[in-house]
């Protein structure tokens, strides 16, 4: 088992772990403390809660979105592509959407108030997440000048040309070892990735279906490493950097 495999079953069983006693504690035992701000309500308010049928629909959407996170969890594990990312989607809009679908049940003078500010955060918050990963999926444009090296967009870097160290076509994309602060959505890497030595920790702008050779750009403490599908690309690179050295 690689090293960012066993990271992901640590960090994402953990967090499975801690939703799952949350949920048990609430759903099954019925410990309502733990409803943020419930202990803090009127007696009467709680009551009513507890008769209207809130607290079950709570418990009910936490039970249901925690197995939804059980699959997200396998999916991660499981070589399907971009099956971590609709189910981390549908998790989401399930969260999100349950709980605005739970203000039905407030009190009634707070109903109203409640359904809008929940659902304007749900909103707000899943368009701020698409947003997060449109942007991602941006392809990041690269830049050769006389004196400058740019990579723009998302993770994205600038380099002075003389600081370039090392420019050079790789046949393939060494193995990548882990993760460090990236996007891997599918077949895209990008962001910092921790490679086979000798390489170490650089950026990565990886179309893992492109079939192209890989424009490998070092300077004395940092790398990219980037691809395209159109082959003639990264040759044009390639020659602009050469140049870019040489003039």
């Amino acid at each position: 088992m690689d090293k960012g495999k066993l990271i992901y079953i640590l960090t994402m069983g953990w967090t499975l772990v801690i939703y799952g006693g949350l949920t048990y504690l609430f759903a099954k035992k019925k410990d309502y403390m733990l409803l943020s701000g419930f202990h803090r309500r009127p007696e009467e308010e709680q009551e009513y809660l507890q008769k209207s049928g809130y607290l079950d629909a709570m418990g009910k959407l936490l039970t249901i979105t925690f197995w939804i996170f059980v699959a997200v969890f396998i999916l991660g594990l499981l070589p399907i592509p971009y099956g971590f990312e609709l189910g981390i989607g549908i998790f989401l809009i399930a969260l999100l959407g349950g709980m605005v679908w739970v203000q039905r049940y407030e009190v009634p003078h707070k109903r109203k108030k409640k359904t809008w500010i929940t659902a304007s955060i749900s909103g707000a918050s899943l368009l701020f997440i698409i947003g997060a990963i449109g942007y991602g999926y941006l392809d990041n444009d690269v830049q050769v000048n006389h004196d400058t090296f740019e990579i723009t967009g998302s993770y994205g870097v600038e380099w002075k040309i003389d600081t370039i160290e090392s420019v050079k076509l790789l046949d393939a994309l060494p193995k990548v070892k882990m993760k460090t602060n990236g996007f891997a959505p599918g077949n895209l890497l990008k962001g910092k990735f921790r490679l086979e030595e000798p390489y170490g920790t650089g950026r990565l702008f990886i179309d893992k279906k492109a079939d192209t050779p890989v424009l490998y750009v070092a300077t004395q403490d940092d790398y990219v490493m980037i691809n395209r599908k159109n082959k003639n690309d990264i040759d044009d690179m390639y020659r602009k950097l050469i140049e870019s050295i040489e003039y």
